[in-house]
């Protein structure tokens, strides 16, 4: 390749990288606990009755939103805009027989624990603010875990006591919350790969990944998928095949825009999961 095409490729690929979404990771991965509750009970939540096409019940389940107010003493959120989420994630769980709904909005005043670093201040937090029975909603100014930023964190169902999600402000739009709930009824990330990596042709789903095996291997889509949604990764499995994932799943890091579906699978997790450790919170 002479120098000038070179340069070229150069200038396009830095400009294909300016391109990419700039959001912040799903701050939830895989706890060896959760890794071994699925392991437990992969072959009930696979026989698990559930039909996509008939699901009757309607789960109601509660959330009390907790606003924290930033320095300025503001909100720094538009209630209508998780209002929305709301909604929209009603839109998917429907399909597992489950509706969010926001019983009452609770403002803090103190900025302090709108910064969340899991340290005694947002222990402090929830002994005065969570209740039970229901998803309590911390929405705050920032989430740090290991010194990293991310736009979200929550608790896999088979924590006790985990009635818990914390969603950045600047993410109370679109299916941010919506990937926090998955993760609450039990969904993993598409890229996890904390119980060894999904291989690209899916063989091993069903001992890997998100242990799932109509979602698309996935290598990680933070900063891999350009305002267009088109996936520019050229990351290779352990067999060096190429990985062709879907920028399409709610729980994958791919933007906002381009995420819209839950495979049939993820349904049934989110059903199973629920009826085994969520039902207490049914209104």
């Amino acid at each position: 390749m002479n120098r000038r095409r070179s340069g070229f490729l150069i200038v396009f690929l830095v400009f294909i990288r300016f391109l990419t979404y700039g959001q912040l990771p799903d701050g939830v991965a895989a706890t060896q606990s959760f890794l071994d509750t699925i392991r437990v009970n992969y072959k009930s939540e696979n026989t698990f009755p559930f039909d996509l096409n008939s699901v009757s019940m309607t789960a109601n389940i509660p959330v009390r939103v907790h606003i924290v107010k930033n320095k300025k003493g503001l909100p720094g959120v538009v209630t209508t805009n998780l209002l929305s989420s709301v909604s929209l994630a009603n839109t998917y769980f429907k399909n597992a027989g489950i509706r969010f709904f926001i019983d009452s909005i609770n403002y803090i005043d103190d900025y302090n624990y709108s910064f969340i670093t899991f340290n005694e201040l947002t222990k402090e937090l929830l002994t005065k603010y969570k209740r039970s029975n229901r998803i309590n909603l911390f929405v705050v100014d920032s989430i740090k875990q290991d010194n990293k930023r991310t736009y979200g964190f929550t608790y896999f169902p088979n924590e006790p006591d985990s009635n818990i999600i914390y969603l950045d402000k600047n993410y109370s739009t679109g299916s941010s919350l919506t990937a926090m709930l998955g993760h609450f009824m039990g969904l993993l990330s598409t890229h996890e790969s904390g119980g060894g990596q999904k291989l690209a042709d899916e063989s091993n789903c069903a001992a890997s990944g998100d242990f799932i095996c109509d979602t698309w291997a996935d290598p990680g889509l933070h900063n891999q998928v350009i305002d267009s949604c088109l996936y520019i990764g050229t990351m290779k499995d352990n067999h060096s095949k190429y990985f062709m994932p879907s920028v399409a799943n709610i729980m994958s890091d791919s933007p906002d825009k381009c995420k819209c579906i839950l495979t049939p699978l993820q349904y049934r997790r989110i059903y199973y999961y629920y009826h085994k450790y969520r039902q207490f919170l049914n209104f």
